[in-house]
């Protein structure tokens, strides 16, 4: 169930962590939601204990240990025939998280509220992308615009 970890090539850089914004269609849609909606909730304590035996306890991108580490998706989605697949899970760190749902945490008042809640800012949050990819402020912003252009010809 779990794949080797995926780079993307950008324009100046390969960055080991990325930003992957899904389909409106399936936002707060997800595996965890799904066994929970089901009444499920062994299957989901089972696919998270396989990460930990998988993955031990630190973040599958940056290998950081301490901090909280949460379930990550990885899907594929057919735009053509509107379909996703499951691919894998993997074991994130909060702040490599956040990055991967960046639309959510950077640019809603939910996120906001979420952040401030954590004692985090948007700034925390960039400079983890930054730190891991070993990048500019300058490249992340290009990247986020990349990605959310991306993600905007994909709604149409």
């Amino acid at each position: 169930m779990l794949l080797s970890q995926k780079k993307i090539t950008m324009t100046t850089n390969t960055f080991k962590l990325t930003i992957e914004l899904v389909p409106s269609t399936v936002w707060y849609s997800s595996v965890y939601r799904y066994c929970q909606e089901s009444n499920d909730m062994q299957k989901w304590h089972n696919i998270k204990q396989e990460l930990f035996e998988k993955e031990g306890s630190a973040c599958w991108i940056c290998g950081r240990k301490g901090r909280r580490l949460e379930a990550h998706e990885i899907w594929n989605y057919d735009d053509v025939n509107h379909l996703q697949k499951l691919e894998g899970i993997h074991h994130l760190c909060d702040l490599c998280h956040k990055i991967k749902h960046i639309g959510l945490w950077l640019h809603t008042q939910d996120g906001e509220r979420m952040l401030k809640k954590e004692k985090l800012v948007r700034q925390d949050v960039i400079n983890h992308f930054c730190k891991v990819n070993n990048c500019s402020q300058e490249e992340f912003v290009k990247c986020e615009e990349e990605a959310f252009k991306i993600w905007r010809e994909k709604q149409t």
